[in-house]
């Protein structure tokens, strides 16, 4: 299986960056910064650049994020082309290995909302009276090319939220991404399914010991319509209880070790990492992802909100038995350029900061 792991990236208009230089990447990738500062529009636009091997791939790869974001669990949605930044009609992405872009195909354009359910409104609208059936987006990656519809992205659904890409190639290597709400129980079945396939149960079941040490071991069990459920045998209980009986905290950190070997060779995205997680074991969950990542060989970004969870993530980073790869990314706005920005600190420079007062989550 081929591996595709990043080490440099630079964005250009796409959403809320202009411009956007993301250097010195590592294996585990932690991301920080204010609300509304871009810290999820970084991991979609990362997913989309490791996940897009083909012009193909890249739509199925922009459906798949609109219909995420706009779409899901909320029947009366609108959706909107909204990736484009508002000062270009392009957006490119571009790192190491790989180029993106999709642009607008038709002088004068100018992108509108459109409804998904109910009758649609135009898609685009054309100054010079153009057809609006020729409304269209080109899609490139490298020196591959393919022109849709925007209407396209009206009819597909939407594929699986943290199932790994399909893909044209079946040994590219597999992305995945956690989104920051609680995860269905449905889809980390999924991703303990590809956990058995590699033969790794006995590390989610010793990870989940260190987690909760009345967890004995996960067990899957298939129920009506061939639904696959997990349930967990717990000390002092005569037969396992469903993984969704117990708190959110228990979902998340078995979502994201699962993850993590589902993602092997690949790539896995994290959105608020700390979600339902007490600070109590945020040091056991940092310890683990880089156990597991590096076994995994699997690299991951990580967004955060908590000055708590960053703390510990410093402290795996500068416990001199680990031999770890990761960094800190600080994201900020600059206010008078109207741009963001980022400030990279490897373990040294975040753990000075962390003892000396310093800024984070751009406070």
């Amino acid at each position: 299986m081929s591996t595709l792991h990043l080490d440099n990236l630079h964005i250009k208009h796409f959403k809320c960056f202009d411009s956007f230089e993301l250097t010195d990447i590592q294996r585990v990738n932690l991301i920080g910064g204010k609300n509304n500062v871009g810290k999820t529009s970084l991991l979609e636009a990362i997913e989309i650049v490791v996940s897009a091997s083909t012009p193909r791939e890249l739509i199925i790869q922009i459906n798949k994020m609109l219909y995420r974001r706009q779409v899901t669990g909320n029947r009366g949605a609108v959706i909107e082309i909204d990736f484009l930044h508002s000062e270009g009609n392009a957006t490119e992405l571009l790192t190491n290995s790989r180029r993106c872009r999709i642009s607008l195909v038709g002088k004068n354009s100018k992108l509108k909302q459109q409804s998904l359910f109910g009758k649609p409104h135009d898609f685009y609208e054309y100054e010079d009276d153009e057809d609006i059936s020729m409304s269209k987006l080109l899609f490139s990656v490298d020196s591959d090319e393919e022109i849709v519809p925007a209407s396209y992205f009206l009819r597909r659904k939407p594929g699986y939220l943290i199932r790994a890409s399909k893909r044209d190639n079946q040994n590219s290597p597999s992305v995945n991404y956690i989104e920051s709400k609680k995860l269905d129980d449905n889809d980390i079945a999924i991703l303990y399914g590809s956990l058995i396939d590699l033969n790794r149960e006995a590390f989610i079941d010793e990870s989940l010991s260190l987690f909760d040490e009345n967890i004995l071991s996960i067990k899957q069990r298939a129920i009506d319509d061939g639904i696959i459920v997990l349930k967990l045998l717990l000390k002092n209980q005569t037969s396992p209880v469903l993984l969704s009986s117990l708190g959110e905290g228990v979902n998340r950190y078995i979502a994201i070790l699962c993850a993590i070997w589902a993602s092997k060779d690949g790539v896995l995205l994290i959105d608020e990492i700390e979600n339902g997680i007490h600070y109590s074991n945020y040091k056991k969950i940092w310890k683990l992802i880089h156990q597991a990542s590096a076994d995994a060989n699997c690299q991951l970004f990580i967004t955060s909100h908590s000055k708590e969870c960053i703390e510990a993530f410093s402290e795996t980073l500068s416990e001199p038995e680990n031999i770890v790869s990761g960094i800190y990314y600080e994201m900020y706005k600059n206010i008078k350029k109207e741009t963001i920005s980022v400030s990279a600190r490897d373990r040294g420079q975040l753990h000075y900061t962390l003892t000396h007062n310093g800024n984070f989550r751009g406070e």
